[in-house]
């Protein structure tokens, strides 16, 4: 029986915001916004049937017109988002078919995500109910206060990082970011919301490069790491 999934890229929220007026997802790297790198990754991954866009008010036109410029065909909806995440997800979330059962959500402030690494996110989701790409960190990894070393957190294991995009059941991302905002926690990120729901995360090592834009001084590694 085959399972159908739909990617939920989000391009609005303080992590890709530089300020009140530049957005990540909408400086340009070469010739295109960022955020068209990654709706071209999910347009070209075979495991992803429809993509969702959340966005905020003031460039839901122009994604609009980036769809239709780009040829951005499974895109279905291009959806304003709030001023939380949680917010963003619970619009976002509302104009995901009832009939998908999974969802991948991407970050737009990840340009270099790359087709086979969402399908792996997926495949890992179908098989054991979730998908987070992660890298490991392969350093020494501590905590301090103010400077002064507390303890070292890698002592009993690896660590990674976890990273988008991620892949969960549809149910369960509804279930953490209901419609109505009275029902709603601010969860800090997916992963807290899916613990929440006791989905358990499934990590998907990859080793692709995954630059998050922060700032406009981010793009020149980003063109560098391209080339």
């Amino acid at each position: 029986m085959k399972q159908t999934t739909w990617g939920l890229v989000m391009a609005t929220g303080k992590a890709e915001q530089i300020s009140s007026e530049i957005e990540t997802a909408f400086l340009y790297l070469n010739d295109r916004p960022v955020l068209a790198y990654s709706l071209a990754a999910f347009m070209q991954c075979p495991d992803i049937a429809g993509i969702v866009v959340v966005v905020s008010r003031e460039r839901a036109e122009s994604v609009l017109g980036m769809v239709q410029l780009y040829g951005f065909s499974k895109v279905k909806k291009i959806v304003v988002g709030g001023a939380k995440r949680a917010a963003s997800m619970a619009a976002g979330l509302e104009h995901v078919d009832e009939a998908v059962e999974w969802v991948c959500v991407h970050d737009a402030s990840r340009p270099m995500v790359k087709p086979d690494l969402i399908s792996e996110t997926v495949k890992c989701a179908h098989r054991h109910g979730s998908g987070v790409a992660s890298v490991e960190i392969p350093d020494a990894v501590v905590s301090a206060k103010k400077g002064v070393f507390e303890a070292r957190l890698d002592k009993e294991g690896r660590l990674w990082t976890a990273i988008s995009p991620q892949t969960w059941p549809r149910a369960a991302l509804v279930k953490a970011y209901p419609k109505a905002a009275k029902n709603r926690k601010n969860h800090d990120d997916d992963l807290d919301a899916m613990l929440a729901e006791k989905i358990v995360p499934r990590l998907v090592p990859t080793l692709a490069l995954s630059l998050r834009i922060r700032s406009a001084a981010d793009l020149q590694p980003a063109l560098a790491l391209m080339k």
